[in-house]
């Protein structure tokens, strides 16, 4: 994409416009307001009040940013506690198998 000087219009190739996906997040439109919300969380403040205790900070607030950034690392351990607890209950599930493959019993009384 280019800028056009003297208008300040943006033009975009034949080969651009071709291969574009029209989905709003692709758009100027789009780019511009994820952009705008990107800035207004690092602006805007969420009292301790509003919070959980676990995110409180010392100051007695923090930043909407602060916040998401904390969910999304929280978020993460999630996900990795869940996998880590299939991964054992596939490893149970495949123990099981080999015992009754071998005829013992699973839960001997």
């Amino acid at each position: 994409m280019t800028r056009c000087c003297v208008s300040g219009k943006i033009r975009m190739t034949k080969h651009e416009r071709e291969n574009m996906e029209y989905r709003f997040e692709n758009t100027i439109g789009g780019q511009l307001v994820a952009k705008l919300r990107e800035e207004m969380s690092e602006v805007l403040e969420v009292p301790n009040s509003w919070l959980p205790e676990s995110y409180h900070a010392a100051s007695g607030y923090r930043t909407l940013a602060s916040v998401e950034r904390e969910f999304d690392s929280r978020k993460t351990d999630v996900v990795s506690d869940h996998v880590e607890l299939k991964a054992s209950k596939a490893e149970l599930i495949d123990v099981y198998r080999s015992r009754v493959e071998r005829g013992e019993e699973l839960f001997a009384a």
